[in-house]
């Protein structure tokens, strides 16, 4: 069974694999080597998406109070993985030679253009992982508090349900 101090748990490593997978999509531009499986483009593949569409999110999930926050960080997170989309294809989408593959760990060689469309296209990424931090952190301070929250709101149905009966 879950508990608060296991949902904050799993949502604070999340959120560092979220900012992982950022930063290896920086090195990926800056020249460094990164296999393309530690930066999947699919939004559930990543950590911070296996999460989301796990255990813990779908918990998250069947609380109404922390629904309009979840489906504010799915946006971000699909927005994010389809900038990114436009990343990989530049370095990944051509297929180089196997001695290519092993000295520059799959990535094509880029133009300068192309370099300098990605850069663009890092800072929009960055823009939208700057919002989902931001998303992820209001929902570390919902579920710390989600106890008075919850709490309230069945009081609220308990006597909304016994001025019912009364009537």
């Amino acid at each position: 069974m879950l508990n608060k101090a296991m949902i904050l748990h799993e949502l604070a490593q999340a959120k560092i694999a979220h900012l992982r997978w950022v930063k290896r999509v920086d090195h990926l531009i800056s020249g460094l080597p990164v296999d393309k499986e530690f930066i999947p483009q699919d939004p559930t593949a990543c950590r911070f998406g296996e999460w989301l569409y796990g255990l813990v999110g779908e918990k998250l999930r069947s609380y109404y109070i922390f629904e309009p926050t979840l489906n504010q960080i799915e946006r971000e997170h699909n927005a994010l993985h389809e900038v990114y989309e436009k990343i990989y294809k530049v370095f990944y989408d051509r297929q180089p030679s196997l001695l290519h593959k092993i000295v520059r760990f799959g990535r094509k060689k880029i133009s300068k253009r192309e370099l300098s469309e990605v850069q663009e296209s890092f800072a929009v990424l960055k823009e939208h992982s700057q919002e989902l931090t931001r998303l992820i952190e209001k929902l570390e301070k919902a579920v710390k508090v989600a106890d008075l929250v919850i709490l309230f709101r069945q009081q609220q149905k308990e006597q909304t349900a016994a001025s019912l009966r009364q009537t």
